[in-house]
């Protein structure tokens, strides 16, 4: 869509390989595992990969659902291993109340654990970062999309994103 100039812009995670498109890097951020309080990986500072192989996950089968499943795939399958992820017809909120019952484990990005649940914690994902960027046609000439991505570049620039966070 982005080629045939139907849409403007995309925010993605990840390093996308975009022919003839122009990328630019955003902001990255923490990637969080979702824990139910109690278990022993909530006593656990950082969490490894290595920890999560026999662990089952839960995920939405909404956005960022099918991200998530690509993710645990690429970090946790192997020759003869596939790890356990179910998909649930959920939103967000009631997944984190899932995850409270202990039905699973779900990953989760450094924005969204300002959100509490009751009976889950976070705990960062070794060194994971997720690469925010945001992908255009060098074609379009649409002032509007130039001011949204100087906006947004002078936004997760270091002091762009301390700014905001004041302003909010």
């Amino acid at each position: 869509a982005i080629q045939r100039l139907e849409l403007d812009v995309a925010f993605l995670t990840g390093e996308p390989s975009a022919e003839g498109c122009d990328v630019a890097q955003l902001w990255t951020e923490r990637v969080y595992v979702a824990v139910p309080l109690g278990d022993e990986l909530s006593k656990m500072a950082v969490i490894s990969w290595a920890a999560l192989y026999e662990r089952h996950f839960i995920i939405s089968d909404t956005d960022p659902g099918p991200e998530i499943h690509d993710y645990l795939i690429k970090h946790l399958a192997d020759l003869g291993r596939h790890p356990s992820i179910e998909s649930h017809r959920v939103g967000r909120d009631n997944l984190m109340h899932l995850v409270a019952l202990g039905r699973g484990l779900t990953l989760t990005s450094e924005a969204t654990i300002a959100t509490r649940f009751p009976g889950v914690v976070y705990r960062p994902l070794s060194d994971d970062l997720l690469t925010f960027c945001a992908v255009w046609s060098p074609r379009n000439d649409n002032p509007a999309l130039r001011r949204l991505l100087s906006l947004a570049k002078s936004l997760s620039a270091p002091q762009g994103l301390a700014r905001s966070r004041v302003d909010s």
